[in-house]
């Protein structure tokens, strides 16, 4: 697990209660590990708490901001009743609010979704870019 339920009281204090965190957590988990392509999951890949406590300013933000995408990453699924990418595209919802940004669809048919297509907020997208996390290229064949 990437995230315990104190550190994300810590980033997102008063959002989701303990039981919802350990319901939501594995799905999010797998939305972040699909958008940055198993970073911190894969063999020999670096590892987050390492990261965590290491001494480079660099490898602490790059970690901080991994935790802070699974944490908004947790909340977008509560808020908005999304566990996959599949939930988005079911047309169940056509707006989206996180904190005090509201997007709303622009498909004429009501449907919504991410940017990215993943039920993964575009904030913790932004936060994963900023630090090189994002995955953009195509698995070996």
């Amino acid at each position: 697990m990437y995230l315990t339920y104190p550190e994300f009281t810590n980033i997102l204090p008063d959002t989701v209660s303990e039981d919802v965190f350990k319901k939501l957590i594995s799905k999010a988990e797998i939305q972040i590990d699909t958008v940055t392509n198993y970073f911190y999951g894969m063999p020999n890949s670096p590892v987050l708490s390492d990261d965590s406590a290491s001494e480079y300013p660099w490898l602490n933000a790059r970690a901080k901001a991994f935790k802070r995408s699974i944490a908004l990453t947790i909340e977008y699924m509560d808020r908005n009743s999304v566990t996959d990418s599949s939930d988005l595209n079911d047309s169940s919802y056509s707006s989206v609010e996180i904190g005090r940004t509201t997007l709303q669809s622009a498909n004429s048919d009501g449907s919504s979704s991410t940017s990215s297509g993943f039920a993964v907020p575009d904030e913790a997208l932004m936060l994963l870019g900023r630090f090189g996390l994002r995955y953009g290229g195509v698995a070996s064949v």
